[in-house]
């Protein structure tokens, strides 16, 4: 019968930054790691303990499911406090979609939209849909907030707006919990 430990936010980060250098993505200065130069995968538990543990309140995890063809993900950035990354298309001439959580968000401009999961508020607010579109998209949630921020030429953008929402999904952290008990023997913390 294996033991669950019990670790707090800083020392479950540690942990699985250490775990992960043997997997290839080293931890730059504390609290603060890079992910391999890529977007957390929501299959990988032990990235998404991390990113869930950078905003401890957090209902949910951004994560992507796969890149659609001609995607590819920037550096992932895990704070405390908040994650980030970012991810680009060989159609949106060099403006990548910037993924943020954080605690809370404002999206006092932005009208609701079809929720993206039961359990989640989302929000659009455009800054402009003529010469480009650009706006932010805002998955809110008990405990924390997921900002896109993204500015794409007319014409792709419809497509382009498509593919990342496809992309980019969130984890409910009950679930992440689950997995990193039943994978790790570990208790993801409060």
């Amino acid at each position: 019968m294996s033991t669950l430990r019990y670790l707090s936010a800083r020392h479950l980060a540690y942990w699985l930054a250490a775990a992960s250098l043997w997997a290839g993505f080293a931890l730059v200065a504390p609290g603060c790691a890079p992910l391999d130069n890529a977007a957390p995968r929501c299959g990988d538990s032990q990235r998404l303990g991390l990113v869930a543990q950078s905003v401890p309140t957090a209902s949910y995890v951004p994560c992507v499911v796969s890149l659609p063809v001609g995607w590819s993900s920037r550096v992932a950035v895990v704070r405390n406090g908040e994650t980030q990354f970012s991810l680009l298309s060989d159609r949106a001439e060099g403006h990548a979609v910037q993924v943020r959580l954080t605690r809370w968000c404002s999206a006092r401009k932005a009208v609701p939209v079809a929720a993206r999961v039961p359990g989640v508020r989302s929000y659009l607010h455009l800054a402009s849909i003529d010469p480009r579109y650009a706006g932010t998209a805002y998955d809110e949630f008990s405990g924390g907030c997921v900002t896109y921020s993204f500015d794409f030429e007319r014409g792709p953008h419809i497509a382009l707006v498509q593919e990342f929402q496809a992309a980019v999904s969130l984890v409910p952290r009950h679930e992440l919990a689950l997995r990193l008990r039943d994978q790790l023997g570990l208790e993801l913390g409060p």
